[in-house]
């Protein structure tokens, strides 16, 4: 256990300080190298979801003025039922199953990210309600319930500023109905707990310098370098699966 609290320290605070630069990759990084760490899937991703929803409390706070509620309410909103499938799904399915899957997602969609161009325009509010939706439904089975938001939102070329706080406003609301839902699945596990106390401070304070920092980053470059992390975290999953 003491071994897992070090690492994973480590660990949170990478997947943190990433997130904090690109507003959506906290979980893309974390997720594959908890469980290459060894930590249970079912608790891998409540901790994901509970880190990524407070980080995010401060940048809606920060960016609030920019948030666009035409995009933000409706991903939220059409994550609950995603939310909801994804617990039964992930209740179901074998530990070693989510590994798997959650390595190919990451794989797949590192270089979609780095190589996909924006288009100016915002979407119908259904189709954020589908990204939303999409979205839940990984949250509660392998806690990557940014890839398709952030698929989405990418897509729309607006201010990134509007971008990252969108974004921080579907993760912190939709995160919170994630845990409600996984805590009526599962409970409230002491050992999580204890982990979350021992990940979570490292974590604000990386998300914060990752959020200052990545402003001053030329963005190809950064896509670039974050798509080889988080392809590396993928095989590292697959091997391990």
């Amino acid at each position: 256990m003491s071994t897992v609290i070090a690492i994973g320290v480590g660990t949170v605070f990478l997947a943190a300080f990433l997130g904090g630069m690109t507003g959506f990759g906290y979980n893309l990084v974390s997720t594959p190298l908890l469980l290459l760490l060894g930590v249970e899937p079912a608790s891998a991703v409540a901790i994901n979801l509970a880190i990524a929803m407070v980080t995010r409390v401060a940048v809606v706070l920060r960016l609030g003025r920019y948030v666009r509620w035409r995009r933000a309410l409706p991903m939220t909103a059409g994550s609950v039922p995603g939310l909801v499938l994804g617990a039964f799904v992930g209740g179901a399915i074998d530990p070693q199953g989510i590994r798997i899957v959650a390595g190919v997602l990451v794989l797949v969609v590192a270089p979609v990210l780095m190589v996909r161009k924006p288009k100016p325009g915002d979407k119908s509010p259904a189709r954020y309600a589908m990204a939303g939706f999409a979205g839940g439904a990984l949250g509660t089975t392998t806690s990557l319930n940014g890839v398709p938001v952030a698929l989405t939102l990418a897509a729309d070329a607006r201010d990134q500023r509007s971008f990252i706080a969108d974004l921080a406003v579907y993760f912190v609301l939709s995160n919170i109905f994630g845990l409600v839902v996984l805590g009526l699945r599962d409970g409230v596990a002491s050992a999580d707990l204890v982990l979350l106390a021992w990940w979570l401070p490292g974590a604000l304070v990386a998300n914060w310098l990752g959020t200052r920092l990545g402003q001053r980053i030329r963005p190809d470059v950064f896509r670039v370098a974050t798509c080889v992390l988080v392809m590396a975290a993928g095989v590292a999953t697959l091997v391990s699966a």
